[in-house]
């Protein structure tokens, strides 16, 4: 039996299935623009530097000048003895980065020591001075990965309010589904119920009917297809399609019994059924779903038989399993023309209700339906 999903489920599921396109657009974008990242630094560096040095070159006081540097960027002023005139760093913390009063002025960022440097000179009152504006790869590292974490944040926040939007459009379909459905199935029910107790009247009085007997014969055909597509109108329309009482069943005696109920079907079209010999196999099912099933799709084989075939009934045991192969060779014309028919729906859906696999095969003007069930017990 399968069991609907709940909305935990579901969910997850959803969740799990736009996240994934979400977070691989947003990994290989982190990953493209890795590098971006790296030369945006660098150019903000050189316009910082620009702009530092534009600014002490008319600045009267040198030694104050390092309150506006972030915390995250080394700052330093050098005059032309290679003395630190102005740093924002505390003198303690200036010996391990000594070295880059030292770097020479170049026009863009350098890479030194694990470093990205900017350097230039600039003139005041007469004598010059190193600036030297630097940020550690380290610092940058860590901001890359905030870029990441912030990236991850938001796919997951993304996926969260995209998953909730389609749950909500999901809902709002699936309550409209349920109220067509609900009307669709009472009509189904309202039809079964009115039609077939005129019918039944005319299949009791159609001996009564001033025709020969072969107009008898087709009307009577007619009228017993149109009532079984009322009960499977009905069968559709019941809200719980599920098993009420399980019993052993005899497969075998089951198909035997089908053949004798379409036998005059089988001669007006001059239809053969080929049975193999196979033992009694006994499932453990519910009765009247199992022979609504095997019923809908010997229907289907003898209603779109070709004239002058066979419909072939052959059968395999494996793994305490029975899979049975109903075969019947019919026009191509069929395939393209009609639907293959409203009982191999129901075949399915009782299928699902009684763990039975159920597969259908096209191959050229060849028909296959495949049963798949559980045996219970076999005699040989």
């Amino acid at each position: 039996m399968r069991k609907q999903p709940n909305s935990l489920n579901t969910f997850l599921f959803t969740f799990l299935k736009f996240l994934l396109p979400i977070g691989i657009f947003f990994t290989i974008s982190f990953i493209s623009f890795r590098e971006d990242i790296i030369d945006l630094e660098k150019e903000y560096l050189l316009k910082a530097g620009n702009g530092v040095v534009n600014f002490l070159s008319h600045d009267e006081d040198l030694s104050d000048n390092y309150y506006f540097i972030s915390d995250d960027y080394i700052f330093l002023i050098v005059d032309q003895q290679g003395n630190i005139v102005s740093s924002n760093k505390k003198a303690n913390l200036l010996r391990d980065i000594e070295f880059l009063k030292d770097i020479k002025p170049v026009s863009e960022v350098q890479n030194v020591r694990n470093y990205l440097v900017y350097a230039n000179n600039f003139k005041r009152d007469g004598s010059y001075y190193k600036v030297v504006l630097a940020i550690s790869e380290e610092n940058v590292e860590k901001r890359i990965k905030l870029l990441l974490f912030s990236s991850i944040f938001a796919s997951l926040a993304t996926t969260v309010v995209i998953t909730f939007l389609s749950l909500l459009d999901i809902k709002t379909h699936l309550r409209e589904y349920e109220l067509y459905s609900k009307k669709l199935k009472e009509v189904a029910l309202y039809l079964s119920h009115e039609i077939k107790t005129p019918l039944s009247i005319l299949l009791m009085n159609i001996q009564y009917i001033k025709a020969n007997d072969d107009v008898k014969n087709a009307i009577e055909r007619a009228t017993k297809r149109i009532l079984k597509l009322m009960r499977n109108l009905k069968i559709l329309s019941e809200t719980e399609l599920k098993p009420k009482s399980f019993t052993l069943i005899n497969i075998k005696g089951l198909i035997d019994e089908f053949i004798n109920f379409y036998g005059a079907n089988l001669q007006v079209k001059n239809l053969a059924v080929n049975i193999q010999s196979m033992p009694i196999v006994k499932v453990y099912s519910d009765y009247e779903l199992l022979y609504t099933l095997f019923l809908n799709l010997f229907d289907n084989a003898v209603k779109y038989a070709k004239e002058n075939t066979e419909i072939r009934v052959n059968w395999q045991m494996q793994d305490k399993r029975l899979k049975m192969f109903i075969v019947n060779e019919t026009e191509h014309k069929i395939f393209e023309e009609e639907s293959y028919g409203l009982g191999l729906i129901i075949v399915e859906e009782i299928a699902k209700k009684l763990d039975i696999k159920v597969n259908f095969i096209r191959d050229g003007s060849l028909f296959t339906a495949i049963v798949d069930m559980e045996v219970y017990e076999v005699e040989e």
